[in-house]
């Protein structure tokens, strides 16, 4: 037990410091009470990274030459790379960025915030590696993809044996959560990709595997990891055509895991519908009386969002031109978006991932999904996949199309503020232990939602933070109401009263 504990307050601390620190990434910090104290650590990045240079609100500064030790680096006027002095407004932090494309080398910087002091430092710019995957480099994005289909692959081949199921699937996951793991220390907590693999798939229709993880995705990595075994363990008894249904949850944790590392529009869509098929089987063949009413209502709301997605999706990549559905070269070709496209593309995206959130008025499948679907089915659901709608938001709607988020930022408050507001209120009045967790993730995923309203790096960290929360207290609560039905036979709180 207090190793189990030492390994949550790990995981803890790590994501509560990868959450609010991005320091490799800062290279002159000022701060409002020292506006002259800078921190002088080398900086390791690579040609083509963006160097940033902060100041927080100080006094009038000059921010000088920034020299590179290589001759062969072309940089207009001499070796000055870029130069800054100016008065920030009082108040507001003042970032200048600037990209450095060219060779290997050292630069060497000058800050001078006002006459007569100046502070000296350096950046080491060192190339890495392609990221296209080569023999020898260990290709762990790619392990958390292949390894739950053969998992559910085996399940399938030794279905005749009434045991192997489960400690196929068990071996799986734990083995995937130890991947997670890595990955989640490998990549950090800054605002770059640290794992990155592309492998080729139709590069005549700029269709690619391009994985990539960075602070925003890595906790859900993580998430998944911790999940799944966490189902297949609660699920250990199942006698009801336990091969597919072991299989069914290792495709889906595939289907997961491809979502939150994958950086093609194209593939990420794939994933994002592969998703939606092991759901409705858990449901609709393990769930409760009405679970065919549940799973068909479940199937409409997220595949007629997937739809119009879909169509969102479409439009970036034919608008940028860019032959390519990579996330990252339609955001870099998106200068050039006019302000209706952005409207209207934006609109598109955001219904379709405000439907898995689930955000108010789109709530309405996720009380009887969860009312209906197996305690398994409720566990992923609430711990893992309501968690792609904000993920998504994030990862492909906002980078492309920010001045369409800016114009959406009024809706989506007061869309936040009612699904807080009505799913806590609703959620007080249920008798049934799943419905009322089922509006309270409403609730709580209106929280999340609100932090990505604000547009800030503050409550983009928040809104993580509280899908890595919800993700481990909800499934908990699911697991709870099994344990009772299990037990007592029911759900109902009025008939509970007497087990305190």
């Amino acid at each position: 037990m207090n190793s189990l504990r030492l390994l949550f307050a790990f995981v803890l601390v790590s994501l509560l410091s990868g959450l609010s620190s991005a320091e490799d990434h800062i290279v002159l910090v000022g701060t409002e009470d020292n506006p002259y104290i800078f921190s002088e650590a080398n900086l390791v990045i690579a040609p083509g990274d963006n160097v940033t240079f902060v100041w927080t609100p100080g006094q009038p500064h000059n921010v000088a030459q920034v020299e590179s030790s290589s001759s062969n680096v072309y940089v207009s006027g001499g070796d000055i790379i870029f130069f800054y002095s100016g008065e920030p407004v009082d108040g507001v932090e003042w970032v200048l960025n600037s990209t450095y494309t060219q060779e290997e080398g050292t630069l060497y910087y000058i800050c001078e915030p006002h006459a007569g002091l100046q502070m000296r430092g350096q950046i080491v710019i060192e190339s890495r590696p392609d990221i296209t995957m080569e023999l020898g480099n260990f290709p762990w994005l790619s392990y958390l993809l292949v390894f739950p289909l053969i998992g559910a692959l085996w399940c399938f081949a030794f279905r005749n044996n009434p045991e192997a199921h489960k400690y196929i699937a068990l071996g799986t996951t734990l083995f995937t959560l130890l991947i997670s793991v890595v990955v989640f220390i490998k990549a950090g907590s800054g605002s770059g990709f640290r794992l990155m693999e592309e492998y080729e798939w139709a590069p005549n229709l700029g269709v690619s595997l391009l994985l990539g993880v960075d602070g925003l995705s890595s906790p859900l990595v993580l998430l998944t990891g911790i999940i799944c075994p966490l189902t297949v363990l609660f699920s250990w008894h199942e006698k009801e055509k336990p091969a597919l249904f072991f299989a069914l949850l290792l495709v889906m944790q595939t289907a997961l895991y491809g979502v939150f590392i994958t950086l093609d529009y194209f593939v990420f869509y794939i994933f994002w519908e592969v998703v939606l098929i092991p759901m409705f089987f858990l449901i609709a063949i393990w769930g409760g009386d009405n679970r065919r009413y549940a799973s068909i209502k479940f199937f409409i709301y997220t595949f007629t969002a997937s739809v119009i997605m879909l169509v969102g999706f479409m439009a970036l990549y034919f608008e940028a031109g860019v032959n390519s559905f990579s996330m990252i070269d339609i955001a870099n070709n998106s200068s050039g978006f006019s302000r209706e496209f952005q409207i209207w593309v934006f609109a598109a995206l955001f219904i379709g991932f405000a439907v898995k959130i689930p955000s108010v008025p789109w709530h309405t499948w996720l009380p009887d999904a969860h009312v209906q679907a197996p305690t398994a089915g409720s566990i992923l659901l609430a711990g893992v996949m309501l968690k792609m709608g904000l993920y998504g938001l994030m990862r492909a709607a906002l980078p492309p199309l920010p001045i369409g988020a800016e114009v959406f930022v009024p809706l989506m408050v007061a869309l936040a503020i009612i699904s807080i507001l009505y799913g806590a209120v609703l959620s007080l009045g249920q008798t049934d232990l799943k419905k009322l967790v089922a509006y309270s993730s409403v609730s709580h995923m209106g929280v999340a939602l609100l932090g990505v309203a604000t547009m800030t790096e503050l409550g983009f960290a928040g809104a993580v933070f509280m899908m890595f929360a919800h993700g481990i207290l909800s499934p908990a609560m699911f697991m709870v109401a099994g344990v009772l039905l299990h037990q007592l036979g029911t759900r109902e709180i009025p008939k509970l009263g007497g087990i305190a």
